[in-house]
């Protein structure tokens, strides 16, 4: 509760009728920062992943927007990987359209087509990467679109403050305070930061640390397989060892189990090749790919075939490791 009233009680009123059609109940991270947010405060948020932490930003930033008649380009929502970017332009699309603005998409892989539309006609809410966020600072259209800025959100924070990319990405965010002629309000998103004080201090002198814990519980197993005499006989067709095969078995009965499943291997040839053994092992079980080798279409369908239940599992890169 904020005060006698919950927090989507604080939202513009076409977020409200949003949230209430959709029968969403604040959670706790909701609760902690829509007020704070509101409030135009920096701040770093820390909340278990699945808890709403998209959501606790997107819609008091959406309010701000509405009732403060904020122009195009006035948010860069920035994440760390392509994936994850599409994965938050889809959920925030929804929100955006309630409130009557517009959210696009742009990183490495839009297209001429795309990117000439939005220099025309900017989004009011920009998702995108660290490095297309240094490159809007170069195009003449997008760059003055920038003086608009009000709110930049940076999501998986933690992926990019001990890094170059986070380095880079800073001086770019200083160099955008500068172009508008006042600091933009800056928020960053994480499920795994075990110093947040500090780590609110990288984002902003001003931010504030805002940690929200849910009660939602993680289970981590460790199995091995025990080898069969099945195990011993096909290890010497496919030229495994009996304990990687036994170990690839388990796998594909996991995954077939637990559809749809996420599946992270070290590199772009162990995922074909885990993929390829596991169809073999199981000819009636549908398993996709994902690596940054694959064409950006390629990609896109995997996500989307994910999500849409179509796959039982897609074997990995980091990729897809973030949100």
């Amino acid at each position: 509760m904020v005060g006698d009233m919950t927090a989507f009680e604080l939202l513009a009123r076409p977020l409200q009728k949003l949230v209430d059609d959709r029968g969403w109940e604040p959670t706790p991270v909701q609760t902690a920062t829509i007020e704070p947010l509101l409030a135009g405060e920096d701040s770093l948020i820390v909340a278990p992943t699945g808890s709403g932490k998209t959501e606790a930003v997107v819609l008091p930033l959406l309010t701000r927007a509405l009732e403060h008649s904020w122009q195009p380009m006035a948010i860069l929502y920035v994440t760390p990987l392509k994936a994850l970017n599409r994965d938050i332009d889809r959920r925030i699309a929804d929100l955006a359209k309630a409130a009557g603005l517009t959210a696009d998409l742009r990183h490495g892989d839009t297209s001429q087509y795309q990117r000439t539309r939005q220099a025309n006609n900017p989004p009011h809410l920009l998702v995108t990467t660290p490095e297309t966020t240094q490159l809007l600072l170069l195009g003449s259209r997008l760059r003055e679109g920038l003086r608009n800025l009000r709110a930049v959100v940076i999501d998986e924070v933690h992926e990019l403050a001990a890094s170059e990319r986070g380095s880079q990405l800073l001086v770019a965010l200083e160099r955008i305070d500068e172009l508008c002629g006042r600091r933009v309000q800056r928020i960053g998103l994480s499920a795994t930061i075990g110093n947040p004080e500090e780590m609110a201090r990288w984002l902003s002198p001003h931010a504030t640390p805002v940690l929200a814990p849910s009660p939602r519980g993680t289970d981590l197993e460790v199995v091995t397989e025990p080898v069969t005499d099945a195990d011993r006989a096909l290890s010497l067709e496919l030229h495994l060892s009996p304990q990687g095969l036994a170990a690839l078995r388990g796998l594909a009965t996991r995954i077939r189990e637990s559809a749809p499943c996420l599946v992270f291997v070290n590199s772009r040839n162990t995922a074909e090749t885990v993929a390829q053994r596991i169809q073999r092992l199981d000819p009636d079980m549908t398993v996709g790919v994902h690596h940054g080798s694959l064409a950006t279409e390629t990609r896109q369908q995997m996500e989307q075939d994910l999500q849409e239940g179509t796959l039982h599992g897609l074997i990995c890169t980091s990729s897809l490791e973030l949100g």
